[in-house]
């Protein structure tokens, strides 16, 4: 709550900133409407036409369908439509469209357009044409808005001519769509001169892939058969070859077997087991002989003896068969060899005749992977040179046809009404500006102000105590009469004393109640009124505080002790002929001798008497510290009205004797270097300050003290009875 109550004092306190200043605010919003009203009337009137176009993804296309020529739109989708669409807003307030323009309206010859009219010199109208650059002057007035989601941008053109600004927005428009169809025109051009020269290279490619392929054919004897049957007839050839070497193989196999059982086993045993043997019409004849043989001979010797001539026969023919067998076995044996050599060589050329098909194949499949290589070239030559062919009659039709996916939909209106100068819309900006130009006009007056005039300035920048405000005479009395002022006070000094229910007199007792609680510990019983410089009211500040101090029972002395001005018996109406100087030069002078009546219970005055020639050395006599205890002695309280600080010393030696110092601070006069130095000065010599006391606070206005009347009208303060004639504030 308490932070919420500072910044609502903080902000209530900068809002009385601007209310004390809200002449100012006020003159220079209205220096700033005047200039911009007078300002806007001057400048010439604009006038904006507009001319409505759409722009396609795609120009439209024809496409032959079923013989007959349609039209495809220029709908389709694009990759990326906003580049796209910013391309052509670029497009159209482009130089080279303004360009176009230019020449077509003649507006570089215009010198109303260019501006060169309002030149009334010759001479400095034809330096301002020599440098002037239509194309520019035409860029900075012609304007792209695209309408969201659709595909219609409206071109704007102002001018001061209205009728003029509708022929160059149309312009514009015509301009962008004739570039666009001369640049897809030339780009078309370009592309068919292109694919000429592509479709002539590769037709002459695909006569060279002809030619290669027709050669391999005649190189190779492919030309009455395809390549193909070849392969073909060679794989059945060497099926073939393979079955006679196997045949051959086992041929060599069968007749080496046999030859070897020859060569091994004896005749009987050869005619029992090997085939070419068995197999042999004369060795079978022998053997039905010599079966024969030994038939008949097994029969003689069962008659005769071993040696029996028919027995001996029968022997000689069975050798006579045996032998014969013998040498047809022999015969065979060679046979067999005569056999096997013409299976090895047999099989030796069938394997010649297998490797050699066997290379001719792999030859041949050589042969085959280039043949198709030589007639995909073939092949993917013609088709590029027939799809070139086809990109080649497209382009041509593209050329041909002009298509444009820029087309204008509405042209341009002349305008009626200029769209500037906007007087309300300025004023409307002048208005916020001037409102913000006077704040910071306020603010700045703040800054440059370097007097003090704040309880917050009192505490922050120069560390006193804040003991409260004084406010003058004439706002606190218009305060209390609802803001009326009748009339000046007879005596603003002694206002105080004579309303003791007004405001002022309620923050007088607050001072007096801050004095009374400040020291705890030690009474305050002699206390110095001071200031940073002259008419700052603390004469007045003495008589008042002493006043309410009186008031509570308390017996109050005031002492004049600014030997150099004194000002105290003018307040109170009394002469001067005797004071202070008297007690302090006369010791043996009693009290009563000297002092004065008020005319206010339980206070005295006690003038400054005499001049003295040299004020401060007698403030710093033994005699004068005497004269002080007997004082203190006589009274509860002296209050001391002292010089300013910053002009003599007599502040500074007082103070040193005195239980405290109150550094009286006028509200709006008092300069922040005077107080800090008046505070500095009472340090040095460390005289006790006790704080400081706003004086001549404005209350009857929102002003620095309104934060202040607030206070002290929440905590209760009396209606001003005061006379019906006011002046000013107490002063000193």
């Amino acid at each position: 709550m308490e932070q919420r109550r500072d910044g609502e004092s903080g902000l209530a306190l900068w809002f009385d900133i601007v209310w004390k200043h809200k002449w100012l605010v006020v003159a220079f919003a209205v220096l700033v409407l005047t200039a911009t009203t007078v300002f806007t009337r001057r400048q010439t009137r604009i006038y904006e036409a507009t001319t409505q176009i759409v722009i396609d993804l795609n120009a439209p296309r024809y496409m032959p369908s079923n013989g007959a020529e349609v039209v495809s739109l220029g709908t389709g989708n694009s990759w990326n439509t906003t580049e796209f669409f910013e391309t052509q807003y670029r497009i159209i307030t482009s130089r080279m469209v303004a360009k176009m323009v230019v020449e077509r309206l003649g507006l570089a010859y215009d010198t109303d357009f260019l501006g060169a009219d309002r030149i009334e010199d010759p001479e400095a109208r034809a330096r301002f044409l020599e440098h002037v650059d239509p194309i520019t002057v035409l860029t900075s007035r012609v304007s792209v808005d695209p309408v969201p989601d659709s595909h219609v941008v409206l071109i704007k053109a102002r001018d001061h001519d209205p009728a003029r600004a509708a022929r160059i927005a149309d312009a514009v428009a015509r301009a962008y769509a004739d570039q666009n169809v001369n640049r897809k025109v030339s780009a078309a051009t370009e592309a068919v001169d292109w694919l000429k020269q592509q479709a002539e290279a590769l037709k002459a490619d695909a006569a060279k892939a002809e030619n290669e392929l027709l050669e391999f054919k005649r190189e190779h004897g492919i030309l009455s058969a395809s390549l193909g049957d070849k392969q073909n007839l060679l794989g059945l050839d060497l099926q073939d070859a393979r079955r006679q070497l196997r045949e051959a193989r086992a041929d060599a196999s069968r007749l080496k077997s046999e030859l070897d059982q020859v060569r091994t086993l004896s005749a009987d045993e050869a005619l029992t087991s090997v085939e070419a043997v068995l197999s042999n019409g004369l060795v079978q004849r022998l053997k039905e002989q010599l079966v024969e043989a030994q038939n008949e001979k097994s029969e003689l010797l069962k008659r005769y003896l071993e040696k029996h001539p028919d027995v001996q026969t029968a022997e000689r023919k069975i050798e006579r068969v045996r032998k014969a067998m013998q040498v047809e076995v022999a015969g065979i044996r060679r046979s067999l060899e005569r056999k096997y050599k013409a299976a090895l060589e047999t099989e030796k050329t069938m394997a010649r005749d297998v490797q050699r098909l066997e290379e001719q194949a792999r030859a041949m499949h050589g042969h085959e992977l280039e043949y198709k290589r030589l007639e995909a070239l073939v092949q993917s030559t013609k088709d590029l040179h027939n799809q070139m062919l086809f990109r080649l009659k497209e382009a041509q039709l593209q050329a041909d046809s002009r298509a444009n996916n820029v087309r204008v939909l509405d042209n341009a209106l002349v305008p009626e009404a200029p769209v500037a100068p906007r007087l309300v819309l300025n004023l409307v900006v002048a208005a916020v500006l001037a409102l913000v130009g006077g704040l910071g006009l306020v603010f700045l007056v703040e800054q440059l102000d370097s007097t003090v005039k704040s309880q917050e300035q009192l505490e922050r920048e120069f560390g006193l105590t804040f003991l409260g405000i004084i406010p003058s005479v004439r706002s606190a009395r218009s305060r209390a009469k609802g803001g009326r002022f009748e009339g000046p006070v007879k005596n603003p000094d002694r206002y105080v004393l004579e309303n003791p229910h007004s405001t002022a007199a309620e923050c007088v007792r607050t001072i007096r109640t801050n004095l009374m609680f400040m020291s705890p510990e030690r009474e305050l019983r002699s206390i110095l009124v001071t200031s940073a410089g002259p008419r700052e009211g603390k004469t007045s500040t003495c008589v008042n505080v002493g006043a309410t101090m009186a008031m509570s029972g308390s017996r109050i002395l005031l002492v004049d002790s600014d030997m150099r001005r004194p000002r105290l018996h003018k307040i109170f109406d009394m002469t001067n002929d005797r004071g202070l100087t008297n007690l302090v030069m006369d010791p043996e002078r009693t009290i009563a001798s000297v002092v004065k009546d008020s005319g206010i219970e339980n206070m005295d005055v006690l003038c400054s008497g005499p001049l003295p020639p040299n004020p401060s050395e007698l403030l710093h006599t033994k005699g004068f510290r005497a004269t002080l205890d007997r004082l203190l002695a006589a009274y509860d309280r002296i209050i001391f009205d002292s010089p300013p600080v910053g002009a003599v010393t007599d502040a500074q030696i007082l103070g040193q004797q005195i239980d405290g110092a109150i550094i009286v601070v006028r509200a709006g006069e008092t300069t922040r270097v005077m107080l800090r130095k008046a505070a500095r000065l009472l340090s040095d010599v460390n005289v006790n300050i006790l704080g400081a006391l706003l004086n001549h606070v404005d209350v009857s206005r929102r002003g620095y003290g309104r934060a202040y009347y607030q206070y002290y009208r929440q905590h209760g303060v009396y209606v001003d009875d005061a006379p019906p004639d006011a002046e000013s504030s107490p002063s000193a």
